[in-house]
């Protein structure tokens, strides 16, 4: 008999899933998919995979999807402060009344599944959502929906979709206990995304990714387009750089032009159209995009960043540096947390050695996967200068250290808050 569940039962049983369940074999997806009817198909799809840019991607190209006047739902992850966030149509997130009919409906097939199909296992977190997000996109009757994967690539829940369009971002060294210790092997794993005869748009920024991808394609009989600004001119290159500077103006960091530019060559395949013929749906929509928690301006002198591995922290630290040279700050005081699964020496060594640190205030993460305070500040004692010893603070309470880091603040000082997303969340909520 099918069970009905309210909100706070829904989102408190899917926080509660990592407890007793891991990640499954893609065919246990398929098993759930198919007794719900594959919703997952119910209308056209954009896939998007990387280290690094796959949620700004994903949402700019959204954005031209609804620019262009179709109905879009947008799959992404992870939420900052409410599972709401993970999927949204035309920018407005589910409401908690759907967030309760999709999960009491995936819900109901699970327990079916479990009693009568011994081959089937409890999905997983990022598994479960992403069933509640195909049924509320199926309910929906979207036009489009941008799927970003969760992790991974080729073993992902998401990797069901059969898309008009795969995109590939940045890809960077992260996840390895999951993705391999290089980057050809990561770049492997996001590759796995790339289905027979349907084009690939990728932007890695590193040349061995790139062999892996276009192998990869040529492999499958899928056309592949790089997006590659930095250093690409064929093609639309110049006139895409030209139309992403206007577009965006000062507003978005320095990394967020490779990722308009991948978006932009991803649209053009959607649309069957040439550049001239979408230039103003381009412009409009990168115009009014915002993405929280990525180089966000919280007020005049605080910026946070989801930034947690080596290739954002890079980036993040090239935008940072480009506010300063403008001349507004003249030093940098650091929020900091990060979760203990990451390479955070290599985070910590970067940022002291690329910013003008002059505070540093750590704290943990709201999560079982936090590192500890006193291990952070040995780091950062180790990599910032002598003199700068005394000036590293330390406590479990994140809204404490955060609002001391902000009582500090003076007119040539930028608070830069960065480490990870979930300190992110937090410090949204406060």
């Amino acid at each position: 008999m099918s069970k009905t569940y309210t909100y706070k039962e829904s989102t408190e049983y899917i926080s509660d899933v990592p407890r007793f369940t891991k990640k499954t074999d893609p065919k246990n997806n398929r098993i759930l998919l198919a007794k719900l009817g594959n919703p997952q198909n119910c209308c056209k799809a954009v896939h998007v995979a990387g280290t690094n840019g796959k949620g700004s991607v994903s949402k700019m190209i959204a954005l031209m999807l609804e620019e262009a006047g179709f109905r879009t739902g947008l799959f992404i992850s992870p939420h900052l402060i409410r599972m709401n966030e993970r999927m949204s149509i035309n920018g407005v997130d589910i409401s908690d009344d759907d967030f309760a009919s999709c999960f009491s409906e995936v819900m109901n097939a699970v327990s079916e599944l479990l009693e009568k199909e011994p081959e089937f296992q409890h999905p997983a977190y990022f598994e479960f959502i992403f069933a509640m997000a195909a049924v509320y996109f199926s309910k929906q009757s979207v036009d489009y929906v941008v799927y970003e994967t969760g992790l991974g690539g080729r073993l992902d829940a998401t990797n069901i979709v059969i898309p008009e369009v795969s995109v590939i971002t940045s890809i960077g060294m992260d996840h390895m206990q999951y993705l391999g210790n290089t980057i050809t092997e990561i770049a492997g794993e996001k590759a796995g995304i790339i289905k027979p005869e349907v084009p690939v748009v990728y932007n890695t920024g590193r040349d061995e990714a790139d062999r892996v991808i276009e192998n990869r394609a040529r492999s499958k009989a899928s056309e592949y387009i790089s997006a590659r600004l930095e250093r690409e001119e064929g093609g639309n290159k110049s006139q895409i750089r030209k139309l992403v500077e206007e577009s965006f103006g000062v507003t978005q960091p320095l990394y967020q032009y490779e990722n308009a530019s991948t978006a932009i060559e991803a649209y053009l395949i959607i649309s069957g159209k040439n550049l001239e013929e979408c230039e103003e749906v381009i412009r409009r929509a990168l115009a009014s995009f915002t993405m929280p928690g990525r180089m966000q301006f919280l007020e005049e002198n605080i910026v946070i960043d989801g930034a947690h591995n080596e290739d954002a922290i890079e980036k993040c630290i090239a935008s940072v540096n480009r506010y300063l040279e403008r001349g507004r700050w003249k030093k940098v005081s650091l929020m900091f947390a990060v979760s203990s699964d990451k390479d955070y020496e290599t985070i910590i060594r970067l940022l002291c050695q690329g910013l003008p640190l002059e505070d540093v205030y750590i704290s943990e993460i709201n999560s079982d996967r936090r590192e500890d305070v006193s291990e952070v500040m040995k780091l950062f004692g180790r990599y910032l200068p002598k003199e700068k010893a005394n000036n590293i603070y330390g406590s479990t309470n994140m809204k404490n250290m955060w609002e001391l880091a902000k009582s500090e603040l003076d007119g040539e000082t930028l608070l830069l808050a960065v480490g990870s997303l979930y300190m992110i969340g937090e410090i949204l909520t406060f």
